[in-house]
Parts: C-alpha cells; structure tokens; sequence
C-alpha cells in the first residue's frame, strides 16, 4: 500500500506538529508533497534543510508559496471573486484570508504529485490532506480496510452497544455513520456519546443495511466516502477519488450543492460541496473537547492538551491545532 499525504499552510506551529506527522501519518510507504507559505524570519533555505532533516527522501516535493510569486493567481483570484454572487464584503474577508489560498496551495501540491505518478508509472492508494497546524494523534494505518466480516461484526455489535446505552437512535443510516466516524481507532469508541458525527450523502449511492457484514466490508474497501476530522482539518480517501477537490484552487466559489448553508462560500462550505459534486459522501468525525483546541484569542491553553513533554494527555484526543 503507497499512500501520498499532501501538506498546505503557513508554517506557523510546524516544530511542534512534525513529530505527530511522522509518528502517526507516514506510516508504511508515504510520500509527502507540501505548498507552504514561509510566515517566519527564518530563510526558506533554512526551513528547506529542517524539512529534509525531519522527512528525509518522503519528501518528494516542496513548493513555497507567496502571492508575489504567484500573479497569475491573483488576477485569477480577482476574477473569481468578481463573478461570485456574495456581498463586497465577503469578497473582501476571501481576498485576505486564508480560504482561497488554501485551495490553491493544494492544487499546486496535488499537481505536483499527478506529475510524479505520471513520470514514475505509479498510482498512490490513498491520499491524506494536513495541516502544519495540526496534529493526529492515532496511528493511520487503514487497519479497516484488513478486518474480517466477523471482525466488523463485532464492531457493529460494539457501536450499536454503545449507542443503545447512551440514547442514540439506531438506524441503518446512524450505524453507519458511527462506524465510519470511529474507523481511524478503536480508542475513539469510548468518545461515541460525544462525538458530533456527520453524514452528508452520496448523491449516486445507497448505503448497505447495517446487518450485513459483508456488504459494509465491500462499501468500506470500494464505497464512494471521504473520511474527514472537524470538517476540511485532515481528510483521506481513495486517490482515484480524489479529482474534485483540488480543482478548488482554480474555481473556488463557483461550487453550490443542495446541502449548502448560507455561509456556502467559506472554505468548509466549498469543500463540502466539492465533495458532493465527486459523488462523495462524508464521514465528519469531532468532539466538543477537541474542538476546543480552535479556539482564538487566548482561550486554547496548551496545557489542557500536552504535558510538559509534549505528549498528548488525553487518551482518546484523535486530532488538536496547536495555536502557540
């Protein structure tokens, strides 16, 4: 199994978060591809030696970015904007914000990796979207996509266990959403009566009833999902699913699905409706206590999450943004 793990944003936190990425993320045959934007004092130069250092020959692409460098994005970007149907002053918060270089970051890194699959004769499995923010704190190692009928069965018995002990209602639909929420490790089954799982539909496909085994075990290796953390924050899915998604970066704002809110506009909104567009259904995995970890202005405490070591205090914590 080679999977490709493609990672965007402004360097910010990356010296606390790369021990995660490398404990919990490369696992296996994974290759990493990054577009980030240098928010430091520090020379590219010297970042470009800290990556090596840290990613060695996994890493197969680094690309900095910077709007000066790129001025064919900007004039793209404005005209986007001019023919997006938003207030002025939503175009302007996207001007200056992070959500549309988001997506552009993540196109250029995900052209970067079409060239090497292309050039070296090779399709990736699987590809994880991440954030120099970030950190996941299991370990991705697509142990699901291993389990036996009988194995899942027992899950199921586990999830509808759970489930009935904590007042959840147990449909075909709800089951499935617990099992695909808590697939990434079975310590996040303890977090079921507070996970806020979401499901947001496959347009072209039909889920299989949570009694057959067998039929949730093919959905699991072939079924059209994404499974993502605190909506856009970390995702993965099959990479010949993964088409739609990156075409953000260049039409960015001109996505609207039946599912959208009123803010359909913003980057969880755009990516949402990306996947609805592949056909995708999502599986939204987090709780109110790792959400805690987005707060702003002096409410994220770092010591409610890691201890003086920088280990993780919370057993069953599957992903935090580490805003200092």
């Amino acid at each position: 199994m080679r999977n490709a793990v493609i990672l965007t944003g402004a360097l910010r936190t990356i010296r606390k978060t790369i021990r995660f990425l490398k404990e919990n993320v490369l696992q296996n045959q994974t290759d990493v591809f990054i577009c980030v934007q240098n928010d430091t004092a520090e020379s590219e130069d010297t970042w470009k030696a800290w990556f090596t250092s840290h990613l060695g020959d996994r890493m197969l692409s680094l690309q900095w970015f910077h709007p000066d460098r790129f001025p064919g994005w900007v004039q793209q970007r404005e005209v986007q904007l001019e023919h997006m149907t938003v207030e002025n002053h939503w175009k302007q918060y996207l001007r200056t914000s992070g959500s549309m270089i988001e997506y552009y970051q993540l196109q250029l890194a995900y052209m970067m990796m079409s060239y090497h699959e292309q050039i070296h004769h090779i399709l990736y499995d699987y590809v994880i979207r991440a954030r120099t923010d970030s950190i996941y704190c299991k370990p991705l190692d697509f142990h699901w996509l291993h389990w036996t009928d009988e194995e899942l069965g027992q899950r199921l018995d586990r999830i509808r266990a759970d489930m009935l002990s904590c007042n959840k209602p147990i449909t075909d639909q709800s089951v499935l959403m617990y099992l695909m929420t808590t697939l990434l490790s079975d310590d996040l089954l303890p977090n079921l009566p507070w996970i806020r799982a979401e499901c947001v539909p496959c347009p072209t496909e039909s889920f299989p009833p949570h009694t057959d085994s067998t039929a949730l075990n093919r959905y699991l290796r072939e079924g059209r999902y994404i499974l993502t953390l605190r909506k856009n924050n970390l995702y993965l899915l099959r990479r010949s699913l993964f088409h739609m998604i990156p075409t953000l970066g260049s039409m960015y704002g001109f996505l609207r699905s039946p599912h959208s809110d009123n803010y359909w506009f913003n980057a969880e909104g755009q990516f949402r409706d990306a996947c609805y567009y592949a056909c995708l259904t999502v599986f939204d995995y987090s709780t109110l206590f790792e959400e805690r970890s987005l707060e702003y202005a002096g409410a994220w405490k770092e010591e409610d999450f890691f201890d003086l070591e920088g280990n993780v205090l919370h057993p069953a914590m599957l992903y935090c943004v580490v805003r200092r």
